[in-house]
């Protein structure tokens, strides 16, 4: 069967390579991780069945990034699709987790027919379903039929990467998988989506017009805002993480899309830097948020809970674990040096490069305004993830649960200390990563327009490194050769000496303050009550599925209610309606064939 689908070769260019290279640093320690994550299911579910899954989805992501043409493409994004979503029923005993499945086979098929249109088009203008066909045919494409294959792929690739407001799935998904298929999913999968967008608009379009390309923009502001906002209010810290991939999805959307904005202007040595900043992201995005939902299901597996109000203090007893969710946490926090600030640093950088010379002023503002707006998604970014951690590992045990917790195996912690390590490794090492990306992909520009000099990274990551070490160096030698004792006692209490696990923030408590401000944004709703005791029922919803998905919903539910109506369970009258269907055809084609 592959010699079949690969009958016209694989495709081997800088683009597959990259982003076959990510898929497969991710999904190795995530494999190692998932032989030890298994054991929680021992008697309740196959675990061959787990690692089978695992292992297709591994492979047909490779595979997708590599198809040389449409129709394979296609084969293997449904086998990704039909394989993730077994992984998201996995744990079928829970009512919750088979109605997120459902949610996600529904989009996972609309991003399936958009993409199966939009390859039927481009074959309709070029004649060819192969990429360098495509390709070397993009002068073919122009006009209103740029736009058409535009919305085809942003809403085909959008619905499976989590843009708003095509990602109600996201947050229900990802939660619902196993923990090692959640850190894949979330870490891998969506950069596919991601890879195939890329394709179409830098190879497959010999052009983006300008407003196209700010509405690019525009879309991976917004999706970045509402999904940092979202996630600020979680409590459930697989849910947290979820919203936050959105987050970090839209921030490179919008990358992407700045880049084709001063491609437009002819500005190719910024919008070269500009897309190796979004290339860089994927990569690390690709690396912390896989650490950090695979440290969340360490607690999950050591505690039995996602419930971050739940849990406090584990790093007594998980201390392995809560010095990777750390290093994780910092990374997606953008703390230099780990990898998130030096993909971040430079997609600011690429903003504030870009909005001095943009041409036209009006352009320049919408590019100044979103990069401080990026910037702002960054400040709630790291709020979470400091929410996150904290919660979590500090403090003292809120809960049963948070008390009696095991030890996770081995396997599970070498998994985790590989990504950790990466982390680390990417960081410290991103101004020569930066270096071959920018030589890499320099071919889709014209050579004579790309100014090196100015887009190579002056290592100021290892600068910054540098002053930090230095910093806590001077800091603790001046201590040390102050020679006065360090006095030593218990933190002031209030007069309480051995306060309850009560009186500490909780994951509401820490949010509390922006819930006030973005509540509506956030669905977050608290209903109080007061008889002889305060009961407090709070609850967090999307706001895109509670005003859009929703009101469909119940459209075609009591349009079925109604249609149900013809199902007489008489077989003589299914015989009836098939002769009618059979007569209505032969008629439609008599008088229009």
């Amino acid at each position: 069967m592959l010699s079949i689908l690969f009958n016209n070769g694989i495709l081997f260019d800088n683009l597959s390579v990259f982003f076959a290279a990510t898929i497969s640093i991710v999904s190795i320690p995530i494999l190692i991780y998932t032989l030890g994550y298994i054991k929680e299911y021992k008697d309740i579910y196959s675990l061959g069945y787990n690692i089978a899954l695992t292992a297709i989805l591994i492979v047909s992501m490779v595979l997708v990034v590599i198809s040389k043409d449409g129709i394979t493409f296609i084969v293997f994004w449904e086998i990704m699709s039909v394989t993730s979503f077994f992984l998201v029923i996995y744990e079928h005993n829970e009512r919750a987790n088979i109605d997120s499945g459902i949610m996600y086979l529904i989009m996972t098929h609309i991003s399936g027919f958009f993409l199966m249109a939009m390859f039927a088009f481009l074959y309709q203008i070029t004649g060819s379903t192969d990429f360098n066909e495509i390709a070397q045919s993009s002068n073919l494409i122009s006009g209103n039929d740029i736009k058409t294959v535009f919305v085809l792929a942003v809403i085909g690739f959008g619905a499976k990467a989590g843009f708003v407001p095509l990602h109600a799935w996201l947050p229900k998904a990802h939660p619902s998988a196993p923990s090692n298929a959640s850190a894949l999913m979330s870490g891998v999968m969506l950069k596919v989506a991601l890879y195939g967008l890329i394709r179409v608009l830098y190879l497959f379009l010999e052009y983006v017009p300008l407003y196209l390309s700010l509405s690019l923009v525009t879309l991976g502001v917004i999706t970045a805002i509402y999904s940092i906002l979202n996630a600020l209010v979680q409590k459930d810290i697989k849910k947290l993480l979820a919203y936050s991939s959105a987050e970090n999805v839209g921030m490179i959307l919008a990358t992407i899309g700045l880049s084709l904005v001063f491609k437009h202007y002819g500005l190719n040595t910024i919008s070269l830097f500009a897309f190796v900043a979004a290339l860089l992201h994927i990569l690390n995005h690709a690396v912390f948020k896989s650490l950090l939902f695979a440290s969340a299901g360490s607690v999950l597996f050591a505690t039995g809970s996602k419930n971050m109000n739940e849990l406090g203090g584990l790093y007594h007893k998980m201390k392995f674990a809560t010095m990777a969710a750390f290093i994780g946490t910092l990374s997606i926090a953008a703390f230099p040096p780990l990898n998130g600030f030096a993909s971040e640093m430079i997609i600011l950088k690429s903003f504030i490069l870009g909005s001095a010379q943009v041409p036209e002023s009006w352009a320049a503002g919408i590019v100044t305004i979103s990069g401080a707006l990026i910037a702002l998604t960054g400040g709630g970014a790291f709020y979470a993830a400091i929410k996150s951690f904290v919660i979590t590992y500090l403090g003292s045990p809120r809960s049963v649960k948070a008390e009696k917790i095991h030890e996770t195996p081995f396997a599970m912690k070498m998994g985790m200390g590989i990504l950790a390590g990466l982390c680390i490794l990417f960081g410290v090492f991103s101004p020569f990563i930066v270096k071959r990306l920018i030589y890499g992909f320099s071919g889709m520009y014209s050579a004579a327009t790309i100014d090196f000099s100015v887009i190579e990274m002056d290592y100021e990551i290892l600068m910054v490194t540098g002053i930090m070490l230095g910093s806590f160096i001077m800091i603790g030698a001046v201590a040390k050769l102050d020679g006065r004792k360090i006095l030593r006692g218990d933190t002031w209490g209030c007069g309480f000496i051995n306060q309850s696990n009560r009186m500490q923030y909780t994951a509401n408590a820490l949010s509390q303050p922006q819930t006030r401000l973005f509540s509506k944004a956030q669905g977050y709703s608290k209903k109080v009550k007061i008889t002889s005791l305060i009961h407090i029922n709070d609850c967090v919803y999307d706001t895109f599925e509670e005003k859009a998905y929703v009101p469909v919903v119940k459209t075609i539910n009591s349009i079925s209610s109604k249609v149900i109506r013809i199902h007489q369970g008489k077989v003589r009258i299914y015989v009836l309606y098939i002769f009618l269907a059979l007569g209505a055809t032969m008629l439609g084609v008599y008088n229009f064939g």
